[in-house]
């Protein structure tokens, strides 16, 4: 008895649903096709699911129909519509869904649009059927039927235009509008006449202003001798490192590889068999092995060894003596030429003056008495200079 109450009610649920789905459809065959201005994946994507909702309830009833009896038959006819199935499937979830997922942007829009486009023409025939159904104010007064008919107007562009506000910015947060860069179109026009009206009324070229820099000027002598100041005497550095600390200390044998260099005309100093030894021990660390110097950095390397050795002679460092005589030069020879003698000059005059040496006979050298009547001819222009002060 409960079995046949199910049945009934299941047969009366399938038969209302049946009613209100005859209902809904369309009254004619013009309206179950596709539009013309329609999305055609949407369209694909309607077929694609009603079909496989077709297959699978016919998938159901032959279930239902077979029960538990197997046949050759339903059983080709299952595997068939089961392989159809899967073939839908698939083309749901790998054809129409990421074709979906890269448009929704502009399918968002498409369908914005006609819903906007739908809800402006209700708004439309509704405002029509208002204006028909009220009393014409032609008679009563014929400018306020004038002054309404603007006033209604107005309204009307007032919504248009907050519409159109609504809908580009929805555009503009769903993504990208393109036609939005029509916007600057004039604006642009008129700043590129403002240029083109300044560069023609004097009829010269305007170079683009940037930052101004100054122009590099040679270097001077102070400072090309920077670099030589900075230099450190390496002797100095190794005898700091070796006699003065207290570290233990490891020294190669003498002639060997790690010592000699450039053909046995010269020696390894102990900053550069450091350098040696780190390159080593991260070789063998790493079990890697470091690309060589190339020919362009070797010849670097030597020049800027020439440049730093250049105060080795004799197996010894002289850094920081080769350009004394040049300061000393300097800082003795201080005026210009205009300005009399130097004071290097003057001081080799004073001692050429006063040097005591071997008294000359009379007729060559230094004749005897000179000095002395140079000195006292000084003295008397000095006595005569201090007579007319105080004269």
């Amino acid at each position: 008895m409960t079995a046949e109450l199910n049945v009934g009610s299941m047969l009366s649920t399938l038969t209302a649903a049946m009613q209100s789905a005859a209902s809904a459809l369309p009254e004619s065959e013009q309206q179950l096709l596709p539009p013309a201005d329609g999305i055609s994946l949407l369209d694909i994507k309607n077929d694609l699911l009603l079909s496989y909702i077709q297959n699978l309830a016919f998938l159901v009833i032959i279930k239902l129909r077979n029960g538990l009896a197997a046949e050759d038959s339903s059983i080709d006819l299952v595997s068939e519509v089961t392989k159809h199935l899967v073939d839908l499937r698939v083309y749901l979830e790998r054809g129409v869904r990421p074709l979906e997922s890269k448009l929704k942007y502009q399918i968002d829009k498409v369908v914005r649009a006609a819903e906007e486009a739908a809800r402006r023409s209700a708004q439309k025939k509704g405002v029509d059927q208002e204006s028909q159904k009220r009393p014409s104010k032609k008679t009563r007064n014929e400018n306020g039927n004038v002054s309404d008919e603007f006033e209604s107007g107005s309204e009307e562009s007032s919504e248009d235009d907050a519409v159109e506000n609504n809908y580009t910015e929805g555009d503009m947060s769903v993504g990208p509008r393109p036609a939005a860069l029509l916007k600057n179109v004039d604006t642009s026009k008129k700043e590129d006449q403002i240029v083109k009206s300044r560069s023609t009324t004097t009829g010269a070229y305007k170079p683009p202003r940037i930052t101004p820099t100054a122009m590099p000027e040679p270097p001077s002598q102070r400072d090309r001798d920077v670099p030589a100041r900075k230099r450190k005497s390496q002797l100095l550095d190794e005898y700091i490192d070796e006699e003065l600390s207290t570290a233990p200390r490891a020294q190669p044998s003498i002639g060997s590889n790690n010592t000699i260099v450039k053909h046995g005309r010269g020696a390894m100093s102990s900053k550069e068999r450091d350098k040696e030894r780190e390159r080593i021990e991260y070789e063998e660390r790493n079990f890697v092995r470091l690309p060589a110097e190339s020919k362009a950095e070797k010849r670097k390397a030597r020049l800027r060894g020439e440049m730093d050795k250049r105060d080795l002679f004799g197996g010894e460092d002289w850094t920081g003596l080769g350009g004394l005589g040049d300061r000393i030069h300097r800082s003795v020879a201080g005026r210009a030429k205009g300005e009399g003698s130097s004071v290097l000059d003057r001081r080799a005059k004073r001692r050429r003056d006063t040097q005591d040496g071997p008294r000359s006979d009379g007729t060559s050298g230094i004749p005897i008495g000179e000095s002395f009547e140079k000195r006292r001819r000084i003295l008397q222009q000095r006595a005569d200079k201090k007579s007319r002060r105080k004269g």
